[in-house]
Formats: structure tokens, sequence, C-alpha cells
């Protein structure tokens, strides 16, 4: 959602003494900078208050910047609907960069009954070392200015403002950003402004809305205004793509066009790079040992992303320059721009064409959708020529095994390859190479007494890479405890035996082999039956259980998911049912389920695919309308009593359509349906 940073965030916070910072980072009080537009602000409107986010609402949200000044003025005000929103809305947390802006307060107030009351005092105004992305090995030495406002009530309204000067010298003065008009918060008053200097082009796009900007001249300058009022909050539905942002967004760019970004990359990606001499006597080694360019490219890959760990200390500059690659190279620890530079460094050394590459983890394909601008990456990667063709590879994922044509590569969909020759985005084709394939088999021993479970899975592709990581980072024991509680959801009193497993270094396949032991392997229903239900377990664990079925926004799918189970059951005497088979296939997703007996084995196979990363609005019903289809049929049970003949009823009390029933004479027993609950 779109949010303000206003609030408290969740993080570990350090509060630190002032001094232990440069002068950038001490807090002052200043007076609001003479070009600041001054907008009426009616705080008498209720009109947008029934839809309060959290107990409070916007009033006022204006963001005012000056590329001649290099300096942002931001202006806050807000509403307190409830008491939640005293809780929510009373901190005041300003994030920045000590090491190039500035930060002043020009007034922090409470408005209560019409009176204006002074909250501005810096000694009540804590520094705080915010490190929300530490857990995720980022490190990147931003400040907060946070203020945890006294004595405030329902009905008051909050307002600040303050200015924060410097811009990142990483940009070289050229500008890009975005400003969001609707958020998840209604917004009564939202207003930006941008004032360039002569000389200086701005390019201007909306999403989503049609808004131009008004323009005007001030002092030879050219000012953008952008209005909005009354505006009402967008919420996003349950399981909405990462890629889908139906928000309206205001972007601005002095980027003419890819070329200009990429030129502005190859300068903190230069294509000779200086490394120093344990580098190259690490490149001499891989070049000794592996005579080919592909196992050469496969085990440079491979240094990279086991060897040198993902850790980023990304102050100042450092949020897109990479560090020295020999200095990665030397501290074991680098990001991604850091690890993908390294691998690039080293494959030129070997005459490999390698190029790093921008990505937008989130807007995957949309990406062509927003103005060139170097603010529009969050992510870098690589992309290698062999043999007149390219492979793509992702240094930050670890523990890849198997040829390089397949090792897994993330559906990002197209990119900003740094290079020579780039004038545009370059699209970039996914291959699915990852897929799992279990056989669940079952052991009865006899009508009374317990039995067991063997699970064989194999992973590929990013399946196997995710299991390999499991294991290098968990124990064994660890492992079962957490597996043991999968299939405890299924059968309360089953017990782990042993885990194992087998990593094929040439394929890349990860195998494991998990083996339970279920005590009480049948339940007894009041009417003497012995019951046992089961499914295709690993197939069931990723239907997704999406809430908001009424559609006006996309469902996000697992992309790539792709499944293959065989449920076996061995029974102690042999067993005869009506065999059943269920096929649905539709533009999102495909599934297979075929039930049958031989002699004394029960079988279940079952296969489902996620075609693609997203179902449309229009694709919803027919989604969920199979997908209820699939969890009527995709679970089944069997019953054995001293009758040989039962009523056919399902443990969940529903009907089933007479097509899909299956009723067959065993010896003392029957099999049906059932839905999975």
């Amino acid at each position: 959602m779109k949010l303000l940073l206003t609030t408290l965030f969740t993080a570990q916070l350090l509060i630190l003494p002032s001094g232990l910072f440069s002068q950038s980072g001490k807090i002052t009080i200043s007076k609001e900078p003479v070009w600041v537009t001054k907008n009426f602000i009616n705080y008498n409107k209720t009109s947008l208050d029934q839809y309060a986010t959290d107990g409070f609402i916007i009033i006022d949200h204006e963001d005012q910047i000056s590329l001649t000044d290099q300096i942002e003025y931001i202006k806050r005000s807000m509403k307190i609907i409830s008491q939640a929103g005293v809780q929510n809305a009373s901190t005041i947390s300003i994030t920045f960069d000590p090491l190039y802006q500035q930060l002043s307060f020009n007034s922090i107030k409470i408005i209560r009954n019409g009176e204006s009351i002074d909250k501005l005092n810096l000694s009540k105004i804590k520094t705080v070392q915010q490190e929300k992305e530490l857990a995720n090995y980022i490190y990147n030495g931003s400040l907060n200015a946070l203020l945890i406002l006294e004595d405030v009530r329902q009905g008051d309204i909050i307002e600040y403002s303050y200015t924060l000067k410097g811009f990142n010298p990483i940009f070289k003065n050229k500008f890009a950003r975005e400003f969001s008009i609707n958020l998840a918060i209604p917004v009564y008053n939202n207003y930006y402004k941008l004032i360039v200097p002569p000389g200086r082009k701005i390019n201007t796009k909306t999403l989503n809305q049609n808004l131009e900007p008004l323009t005007s001249m001030s002092n030879g300058q050219l000012i953008y205004e952008w209005h909005n009022k009354d505006i009402k909050p967008l919420i996003l539905q349950d399981f909405t793509p990462s890629w889908y942002d139906p928000y309206t967004e205001v972007l601005v760019s002095e980027y003419n066009n890819w070329r200009e970004v990429n030129d502005w990359a190859l300068e903190l990606f230069p294509l000779k790079k200086k490394l120093s001499s344990a580098v190259y006597k690490k490149i001499d080694e891989i070049k000794r040992n592996y005579a080919s360019d592909e196992e050469r490219i496969k085990m440079v890959l491979r240094f990279v992303q086991d060897d040198i760990r993902y850790m980023g200390i990304e102050m100042g500059e450092n949020s897109h320059r990479p560090a020295d690659p020999s200095k990665v190279f030397a501290q074991r620890f680098g990001d991604c721009k850091e690890k993908s530079y390294l691998m690039c460094c080293m494959l030129r050394e070997m005459n490999i064409e390698a190029d790093p590459v921008l990505i937008n983890t989130d807007k995957k394909g949309t990406l062509t959708d927003l103005l060139p601008s170097s603010s529009a990456f969050d992510h870098v990667t690589v992309r290698v020529k062999l043999d007149s063709s390219y492979y793509w590879f992702d240094p930050t994922i670890s523990y890849q095994r198997g040829s390089i044509k397949d090792l897994y590569f993330p559906d990002f969909q197209t990119g900003l390859v740094i290079s020579e020759n780039t004038n545009s985005l370059t699209p970039i084709a996914f291959r699915n190479v990852s897929f799992v394939s279990i056989k669940d088999s079952f052991k009865i021993r006899d009508m009374s007494g317990s039995g067991t479970l063997t699970v064989t899975s194999s992973f590929h592709g990013n399946d196997a890479d995710k299991m390999r990581t499991e294991f290098n980072n968990s124990n064994v024991s660890e492992l079962m405890t957490n597996y043991q509680k999968f299939y405890s959801t299924y059968f309360g009193d089953i017990k782990a035996e042993s885990l194992d497993h087998i990593d094929n270094d040439s394929t890349g396949t990860f195998t494991t082999t998990e083996i339970y032991v279920i005590p009480k392997f049948w339940k007894v229903d009041k009417s003497n039956f012995k019951k046992f239900t089961f499914c295709a377990f690993g197939i069931n664990g990723i239907l997704q259980n999406v809430k908001e079925k009424e559609r006006t926004m996309p469902i996000g799918i697992s992309f790539p998911s792709k499944f293959n189970e065989v449920v076996s059951i061995e029974l102690p005497s042999k067993w005869q049912i009506t065999e059943n088979e269920t096929h649905k296939k539709n533009t999102c997703y495909e599934y297979n389920y075929h039930f049958y007996c031989l002699d004394n084995f029960v079988y279940l196979k079952a296969d489902y695919q996620n075609l693609k990363d997203y179902a449309s609005v229009e694709e919803s019903p027919t989604y969920f309308s199979d997908l209820n289809q699939a969890e009527d049929f995709a679970s089944f049970e069997i019953t054995s009593g001293d009758e040989g003949v039962t009523k056919n009823t399902t443990p969940s009390g529903k009907g089933y359509l007479p097509a899909f029933l299956a009723v067959g004479l065993i010896i003392g027993g029957i099999v049906w349906w059932s839905k999975r609950k």
C-alpha cells in the first residue's frame, strides 16, 4: 500500500548521541524557503472521514522541490479520528542520509479546537539510526529524526513541515522522481511543486489517470504544479501481483531515453577495471582447472554465489555505485551490484562477454511503462554470451548446481543491460526449469495397527536452489521437526523417523527422503467404520486461499510452480474401486488427477502447474470455479467396514455431482471421494 513514512517503524532502533555524526547529521530549525507556495487548507472538512485508515486521515500532503537549491520542502497535516489514530499517528519519523542531506524542521504543532499548540522542541527530537533492511543484510547508514508527541487527543490535527537540503551526488545532478496522487489513506489536499532552472528539461508522465501539470514561469524558472483535492483511499485486494500498481503516479525525469540511463550506469560499472593479484590468481586457477568457457562461467558464478556472502553497505553514493571488485573479493561480501560486477570483471578477464543488468524486481515487464530513470531499478544481475547465445544469472542466488543451461533465473521479464551498445530495455525470456516430483508411499500393515509413510521428493531449478539453502542453513533435526508439523495437520500423531538428502552436482537435482510412522493409521467412526483420508499433500499445500473472490484487481499466482505427485497406499489385502480422472486447464493453470486401484495398492496421481504469474479480473471467475472443482476432488477417503455397502456421504457434509461419485465393492468395505476440508 502507498503509505506515508510518518509512523514508527517496528525494526530495531538505536538512539545515538549527536556527536557521533558529521555536521550534516545535526538537526536544525529554519524558516520555510521563500519559494514555498502556501496553500489554503480547510481543516473542517469531514466528507472523507468515513474512510479513515488506522484511525486518522490526511488533511494536507505537500512536496515542493527546488532543483536550483537542491531543497525539498515537505508538509503533512493529519486529523486524529479515533483512539487508534492517537496510537498510529502520534510519532513523527523523518528519514535522511547524513552524508548528503541536511534536515531542518520548520514547524511542528497540534491544532486543537482551532488553537495552535507549538510542539517544535529540538531537545525532544531524538537522532535514531534506522536500519530497516539490516534483516536483509543491507546497511545504508540512514538516520531518523524521531519525535514522540505528548498529549495527543482524539480530534487533534497534527501538522509539521521540514526541509531536506542536498541530493545524492551519485545521480550527477540529474533528477527523477515519482509522486503518488492517491494513497491507502484519504487525502483532502495533495500538492506537488517542482521548480526547474533554465537549461534543464523535465519529462512528465502520469500513470492510471490523465493529469497535466499547471506550468508557469517565476524568476526565469519553470514551475510545475499538480494539485488534487478530496481523494478517496485506494486499497489493494489480497494476492495482487507485485507489478500491479493501480495508484495514480506522476513521473518526472530529466532522462530523455534509456540510453542516457545506460551511459550514467556505465560510469558506475566501467568495462575495464584493474583487479588485484588475488583476483587474478583466482581467475588463473579456474582457467587451469576448466578448459571450456561453459565450465568457467559456471565456476565463476558458483564462486560469487557461494563464497561471496550477501551483505551491502549502501551509504551515500554506494547506494548505486558498487565497491571495487578487488575489495569485494578480499572482504568476501557484497550486495547484488557488487557480486554481479565482480562476476562480470572475472569473466571479461577470460575473454567472455559479460554485462551487468539493472532490474526492477517488482515492476518486472511493466518497467516499460515508466519514464527512463536512474531510480527505476532495485536489483542487478548478469547477462553472459556463450556461443552466440545469451544466458542470464543472478549472483545473489546461492547453491545453484547443474549445467548453466538449466540454472534458474527469476521471471524478471525485462532489464537494462549495461553495455556500450545499449539504447533500450531488453526483454528477458523466461525458461521454466523448476519443478517438484513427489512420491508419497503409505504402507498399512493390517486393519487395526500402525502404518508408515515414505516421502521421496525430487527438486529441480529454483525449487532445488531453495532446498539447498534450507539444508545449508538448518540442521536435520530442525528440518525434521518442521516437516513433521506439516504432516501433523493431516495425521495428528505422526512421528518423523529420518530425513536424508542427495544433491546431484551435475544435474542440479536435489532429492530428499522422509520416513514417518503413523501409530494410529485408521480413524474409527461411530458406525465402527475404519477410515483413512489422503490427498496430494504437496500440491494441496500450494493452492492459494484467496479471500476476496469478487475481483476488481488481478490475482497474483506463484510462478513458476510445477508439481507432479504420486500417492500410493499399500493395503493388507486386495481392494477394488471405480477408477476416476479429473482434468482441468485454463489460461492460468492446469491440473490433472487420476485415482485408481491395482491389486492391494490404491493410487492417486496428480500434477499441477501455474502457466503464468497472474489471473486477470476477467479470468478470475474461471480461476475460482476450476479451483473449487480441484479442491472438491483432490482429497479421497478409503473406508473399511463389516458391511459390503454403506451410504455414500462426504465428511464435509457436501454432496457430489453424480459423474464424480464412484462406489466400489471391496472385501469388507467401500471407497469414495470426499471434499478436502
